[in-house]
């Protein structure tokens, strides 16, 4: 497309203002909800009790027990958003959430940390969904596969800083107590974040001073005469009820089933693997993350070049399901395994901003705001099924092998249920 010198103003005006902000939130929420993967690799459930047969079964199920609350409110939560904005909702999630990932720090007891592990979940819920929504009314279809792209960047970069600063506080403090500050750090991080969200993002267009009324008039336009040509024009009742909205949410679930069965375990496997410590896995850690950062960069370009979504993100699934294959099969190989369970990192972490380009241009605006949230909501429940099948393959096996050939047949399922989709590129 050709954009005009003041569409492309507005365009570059928005992005520089909202995306930065909107990737440093997720790196926070990504931090806060995966920090418990390095506490796990540092034996915080042997510490406050967990029999040590069973510390992967139990690690897993608290892990679970976020996802299972973080589904409850996301469909209507999306729906609040739509009509008083983000930045409330946002400030009480990430208030919430700030705090109960401190009160982790000083957790004593397996019940205490399946009880916060739960309300971190509700606390996170707005989060994610409330995001997609928000980039679909301020980023036209041409624009939003960069938008979309540079926001779910924050996932790998996220991994990266998680993994240096649980590497640094291991290597000071040791296992214990570092495991305990890890989670008062990253707490106190989400609190900070509450000011500088509500001063940097607008509810919506309209409410934006930094927008030009000849530029909100174009954005408005442009978002307009995309509801108008968009393949699934229904209301947020019938959108629920949608075929491929069934699918995507399918999709979602296989691919994030693979996504925390990976992120949740990632230094425990590199352990397992490679027989290392926790702040030495917590520093490996960060090679796939840098990786998988890298690939998103060219699969980006490529994907707002190509325009075929659909097909991509079955490559991309295939990528993890190959890498994964092959790093548990190659195991008694410790380099090759790793470069292979590396690898997959790209199909593991890449799909997130191609596959959610696919419900954001089939669904009008009100049928996309309760449609993400169901995606969002019964599709993470994956993260629910992943970390207790991994963890609990560990349990029985003693080995992390089974559960990674696990994760690998989830991407391969996720892959072949997109090419089931109708409406889509």
């Amino acid at each position: 497309m050709s954009y005009s010198i003041k569409v492309l103003s507005s365009y570059r005006k928005r992005l520089i203002r909202l995306t930065p902000m909107l990737f440093f939130l997720y790196v926070v929420n990504f931090l806060d909800r995966v920090n418990l993967s390095y506490a796990i690799d540092a034996g915080m459930f042997q510490d406050i009790g967990a029999p040590a047969n069973l510390a992967s079964l139990i690690a897993g199920i608290a892990s679970a027990m976020f996802f299972v609350a973080y589904a409850i409110p996301q469909v209507f939560t999306n729906l609040k958003i739509n009509t008083i904005g983000i930045r409330k909702i946002f400030a009480l999630a990430f208030g919430l959430w700030g705090i109960i990932t401190i009160l982790t720090g000083f957790v004593t007891d397996v019940p205490e940390m399946y009880a916060l592990r739960f309300f971190l979940g509700l606390a996170e819920a707005p989060f994610y969904a409330g995001t997609m929504f928000f980039l679909g009314i301020w980023f036209s279809r041409e624009e939003r596969g960069l938008a979309n792209g540079f926001f779910n960047a924050a996932i790998p970069v996220a991994g990266i800083f998680g993994g240096l600063i649980a590497g640094s506080i291991f290597t000071v403090y040791h296992d214990y107590p570092g495991w305990r500050y890890l989670f008062i750090i990253e707490g106190i991080l989400a609190l900070i974040s509450i000011p500088l969200l509500y001063v940097v993002l607008s509810d919506f267009p309209d409410d934006a001073k930094w927008l030009s009324k000849s530029e909100k008039e174009e954005l408005d336009s442009s978002i307009l005469n995309e509801e108008k040509n968009k393949p699934t024009k229904v209301s947020w009742r019938a959108a629920l009820r949608d075929r491929d909205v069934i699918l995507y949410v399918l999709i979602y679930f296989f691919g994030v089933t693979a996504l925390y069965g990976y992120t949740i375990w990632l230094p425990s496997i590199i352990s397992s693997f490679s027989h290392v410590s926790a702040a030495e896995s917590s520093f490996l850690s960060d090679i796939p993350y840098i990786v998988a950062a890298i690939a998103l960069i060219f699969i980006l370009r490529y994907s707002d070049r190509s325009g075929n979504r659909k097909i991509l993100t079955f490559y991309i699934f295939f990528i993890a399901f190959a890498g994964l294959a092959l790093s548990a099969f190659t195991e008694r190989i410790p380099d090759l395994s790793f470069v292979l369970f590396t690898i997959s990192a790209i199909g593991i972490f890449t799909f997130l901003p191609v596959f959610w380009t696919m419900p954001q241009e089939a669904l009008t605006r009100e049928g996309a705001s309760a449609a993400i949230g169901l995606i969002n909501a019964l599709g993470n429940l994956g993260g629910v099924a992943g970390p207790i099948i991994v963890g609990g393959l560990e349990s029985l096996t003693h080995s992390f092998v089974s559960g990674v050939y696990s994760m690998a047949a989830f991407a391969l399922i996720a892959g072949l249920i997109t090419l089931m989709i109708k409406k889509a590129r």
